[in-house]
């Protein structure tokens, strides 16, 4: 009896055909006008507005 190499019995295990990977694809960056999404409660433009550093 010869030895099998570990890829041969991954292969064996596996026998599906192996093929190149496909191309990477992920979330599309929005399309935003001022280039951030305006929340409710923030802050408007132009108000003074005091942020305390927490410790």
């Amino acid at each position: 009896m010869t030895r099998t190499s570990k890829q041969q019995e991954r292969r064996a295990r596996c026998p599906r055909k192996r093929k190149a990977p496909s191309p990477k694809t992920g979330p599309l960056k929005d399309n935003l006008p001022k280039g951030f999404k305006p929340h409710e409660n923030a802050v408007p433009e132009g108000a003074m507005a005091f942020i305390p550093k927490i410790k």
